[in-house]
């Protein structure tokens, strides 16, 4: 199989990307499209402009939450309708802002997941390609929503027949077919897989993935096409960005809760001299 792989040394990225820094803003300003952070040089890594899904796989502290944050943030300025599905608490900066849906109850998610599948298979969704009209669904972590999902639809529908819960089977439509219909799922999952979706590898349906605190075995689920896998960095928020078969280091964005809802909102934006 031939692979293909861009590694760019460590020491050439900076430590952090805040959203107020001259360099970030800079990169910020010049973009249509989510900014994800920054590679060698400060050369803008941005999220590609059409509706694939975006997996974070990374350890604790990894930066999973501040990036999912800082690209959610982003999706509703440019104006897209973001869906929070959010019940650890981790993503309280999106409760109450104009174009989110804020979903902590399991038994919400589901319901919330199942008419959104009702939709598209009513043909009620029109999306032209751009940001205004798409849906992003924000998931902290698959793994532990696909379990809370099984466990709601055991309690709650002892007698059914079917072998697996419909919460899950809707999030599998809609990560299968979602992106034809302009919605865009960006994930977090630290052990990198997708659960229950038949055998679909996880690099078929997150065309795009961004790894951080993770060894050869997590590179060979999420990321089977690099190979050898570059090495890891203990830098908070560094990150290597898989796409188009190719490994790109990247120091992700940061964004504090405020500043992820001033974002958002489209407020303007503090500005450093650094």
């Amino acid at each position: 199989m031939s692979t293909s792989q861009t590694s760019i040394p460590l020491t050439a990225l900076r430590s952090s990307v805040r959203l107020g820094d001259r360099y970030t803003l800079a990169a910020l300003d010049a973009a249509d499209t989510p900014l994800l952070g920054l590679a060698d040089g400060d050369r803008p890594v941005l999220l590609p402009a059409g509706a694939g899904h975006l997996l974070v796989a990374a350890g604790a502290g990894g930066g999973t939450t501040s990036v999912l944050r800082a690209l959610a943030a982003q999706a509703l300025a440019l104006g897209a309708r973001v869906d929070v599905i959010d019940p650890g608490g981790d993503h309280t900066w999106a409760r109450d802002l104009p174009g989110v849906t804020y979903l902590t109850r399991i038994a919400a998610v589901h319901d919330h997941l199942l008419l959104t599948v009702a939709a598209l298979q009513d043909g009620c969704a029109d999306w032209d390609g751009g940001w205004p009209g798409r849906r992003v669904l924000l998931i902290e972590n698959t793994g532990a929503i696909a379990y809370g999902l099984r466990q709601y639809w055991l309690h709650t529908r002892p007698e059914t027949q079917l072998e697996e819960a419909p919460g899950v089977e809707a999030l599998a439509v809609l990560l299968a077919t979602g992106p034809s219909f302009g919605i865009q799922v960006l994930a977090g999952n630290p052990r990198g897989d997708i659960p229950d979706l038949g055998h679909v590898p996880t690099h078929q349906v997150f065309t795009i993935r961004l790894l951080g605190f993770g060894g050869p075995a997590l590179w060979k689920r999420v990321a089977p096409e690099i190979w050898a896998p570059p090495a890891s960095s203990l830098v908070p928020g560094r990150l290597h960005l898989v796409a188009d078969g190719r490994a790109t280091a990247v120091q992700g964005l940061y964004v504090s809760d405020d500043e992820a809802r001033a974002l958002a909102c489209g407020l303007p934006l503090p500005r450093r001299t650094a």
